[in-house]
């Protein structure tokens, strides 16, 4: 079997641009990661009872009889 020539400069020149998609494609998924990180600590923030306030109680219903 007879291997194929690579030219060294093509592919070094290959290598260089499919790392620089690579680490376009990894920033942006990491920057999309912390966004809705944040988004999702704001809304768990949002849904906690506020400690100052009088946990609201609740009425019994009427028996009937």
């Amino acid at each position: 079997m007879v291997r194929a020539k690579v030219d060294p400069q093509r592919a070094e020149h290959a290598k260089r641009e499919s790392q620089i998609v690579i680490d376009a494609e990894r920033a942006a998924r990491e920057e999309k990661t912390a966004r809705l990180r944040e988004l999702r600590l704001a809304a768990q923030s949002s849904q906690e009872p506020d400690p100052t306030r009088p946990k609201p109680t609740r009425r019994r219903a009427h028996s009937k009889g």
